[in-house]
């Protein structure tokens, strides 16, 4: 299925896959209870959004998801989009200077589209769930490789940790999401749309052991061939313990990735209720 999505991408217009799948996703909203219902709720609870209004995103989100899944065949096909953002000349900055960097991603827009798009001006790791079909990690491996990305699989036994840290010490790039657990139950809490939320505590303890300049990274979706890249660098106050930098540093992101997933929530694609 994968291999002949592909193949329909090299002569099918975008905009015309993007109907065909609107057709289907009225069923998947039926059919995907669990994700319907955490939809639903972001929008209702979090937003504050009536029930009507709630469940006309919800049929957004479903279709922009979808949309976004689309995109990364299309890009395994050759299809070009354009990426715009006042922050994009941030790969070039970060070149001569000899010190970590992370990028702390989230599941807000296409953030792994940047990587077919965006060559890195030094050596990234980018961790990534090491579930995915043959097909996609092929293609991902092929498309990294040329952008001087290398992929880091979630391992049960965390060795992931070890090649991250490694990365970091040798003032590479590490970019993984930081919000949602992947791999460990350690967790930090902090404000975020009015209520205490659960974000990981390894990305940003990851970045305060290692003294690595973190910036927080959002790839939204403007039309059908348009992206746009949002980069905002976090802080981490000089004096205090370790665990109150990574509280602080946590807290900033949290307060970054609020403002962006209300400006895009129909982009919002973290599917389950972290405020439990």
């Amino acid at each position: 299925m994968h291999r002949a999505l592909i193949w329909l991408f090299h002569w099918m217009p975008l905009r015309a896959m993007y109907g065909i799948m609107a057709t289907a996703i009225p069923v998947y909203v039926i059919v995907d209870g669990r994700g319907r219902k955490a939809s639903y709720r972001f929008f209702r609870r979090r937003m504050g959004w009536g029930r009507v209004r709630s469940a006309w995103h919800v049929f957004l989100n479903m279709f922009n998801m979808g949309k976004a899944v689309m995109d990364r065949f299309a890009v395994y096909a050759g299809r070009e989009f354009a990426m715009t953002g006042d922050h994009i000349t941030l790969y070039n900055a970060l070149k001569p200077m000899e010190t970590p960097f992370m990028l702390l991603a989230s599941h807000v827009g296409n953030y792994e589209i940047s990587g077919y798009m965006l060559r890195t001006p030094k050596p990234m790791k980018t961790l990534v769930y090491s579930g995915e079909a043959v097909t996609v990690m092929n293609n991902r491996m092929r498309l990294f490789g040329d952008c001087n990305i290398e992929m880091v699989p979630v391992k049960e036994d965390l060795s992931h940790i070890f090649v991250l840290n490694s990365a970091l010490a040798a003032n590479e790039i590490v970019s993984m999401p930081a919000d949602r657990a992947l791999g460990s139950s350690k967790t930090v809490k902090c404000r975020f749309f009015g209520e205490d939320a659960a974000f990981p505590a390894g990305p940003f303890t990851l970045a305060v052991r290692r003294e690595a300049t973190s910036f927080a990274v959002f790839v939204v979706k403007e039309s059908s061939k348009v992206f746009r890249a949002i980069v905002e660098e976090l802080r981490v106050p000089e004096s205090g313990s370790a665990d109150e930098k990574v509280q602080a540093l946590a807290k900033d992101y949290a307060a970054v990735l609020e403002r962006v997933a209300k400006a895009y929530p129909d982009q919002w694609f973290n599917f389950f209720d972290f405020w439990k």
